[in-house]
């Protein structure tokens, strides 16, 4: 059964080289919520034509399975994109990720090249989501445009912080202050259009788990909604940190919901429980908190309907 788009929790989107059959064949097997066929970056030049056909051969078998498969294709300005989107447009792909947006013109383009292919292919209008990535000093200071005029299909901004440093000419550091007002501004913008909150980018110490660890709680704690992640080990540490609650935090989103939910059937919108304010900014989060836990323990019974 295919999950809504308003239904996913994206925490981790794991991707893997086009041009690599062995990991293409693997990727769905570590529990990441997405994976990522790329065409892209994990691609040499010389073997981007080849990659096409491995991905679409691969996407093949993916249909109506879990986790949600996306493609990552080239970016326009690279004259690859249409033929990349040729390649990758079949049953089963959920999403295309479109790298170094920078202008809404470029989602445009894109949008109505998905919208032809997805007719000539007997996909239902709208099925395939974009993800752009907002990577480069450009795209950063368009973001709000880029999200305002985000095509219907546009489900998340994705936040690149290894392109976006090389674009300033800047060192990525682990503790990521050299990004916090890019990282924040994405975040925002995504926000304000009515998107789903954005994912981040991936943490590229790949032997550094605690530092992992701390950068995947930081976005979650600025509103990101998950991260990239490179390297196979990083899945289940960032899914963590993006689905656990603390069981006394747990035990009062439970309070605060039940208790609400009542007191807006006998016609009342602001209550207290346990002496904190609850109106329905409270009582949201409380019901997103409960959603992450059933997320992280796989019990729907915590995934209540907003």
């Amino acid at each position: 059964m295919t999950i809504a788009w308003s239904e996913l929790v994206l925490r981790t989107l794991l991707f893997a080289p086009g041009n690599q059959p062995r990991k293409l064949a693997r990727v769905a097997s570590f529990g990441a919520d997405a994976v990522v066929l790329d065409l892209e970056d994990a691609v040499a030049v010389g073997e981007k034509v080849k990659a096409r056909e491995l991905v679409r051969e691969a996407l093949r078998g993916f249909q109506d399975q879990s986790p949600v498969v996306m493609a990552r294709v080239n970016g326009l300005a690279t004259g690859l994109t249409g033929d990349d989107l040729d390649a990758v447009v079949v049953p089963g792909l959920r999403a295309v990720l479109v790298p170094k947006v920078e202008a809404p013109d470029d989602l445009r383009e894109v949008d109505s090249r998905l919208a032809t292919l997805e007719a000539r292919v007997g996909i239902p209008p709208g099925t395939i989501r974009l993800l752009p990535l907002v990577e480069t000093a450009r795209g950063i200071a368009r973001v709000e445009d880029i999200a305002r005029a985000a095509p219907s299909r546009v489900h998340a901004l994705i936040f690149g912080q290894a392109d976006l440093t090389a674009d300033l000419g800047i060192d990525l550091t682990n503790d990521g202050a050299e990004i916090l007002y890019a990282r924040s501004r994405v975040v925002v913008a995504a926000r304000a259009a009515d998107l789903a909150p954005p994912i981040d980018g991936p943490y590229l110490d790949l032997r550094d788990e605690e530092g992992l660890i701390r950068d995947a709680r930081r976005a979650r704690q600025l509103g990101f909604q998950g991260k990239v992640v490179v390297y196979p080990p990083q899945v289940a540490p960032v899914n963590h940190a993006f689905s656990f609650v603390p069981p006394d935090e747990l035990a009062l989103a439970r309070k605060i919901v039940e208790a609400f939910e009542a007191a807006e059937a006998a016609g009342s919108a602001a209550i207290q429980v346990d002496g904190i304010f609850v109106d329905y900014p409270i009582y949201h989060r409380a019901l997103r908190k409960l959603r992450l836990a059933g997320r992280e323990t796989g019990d729907r019974r915590e995934t209540p309907s907003p």
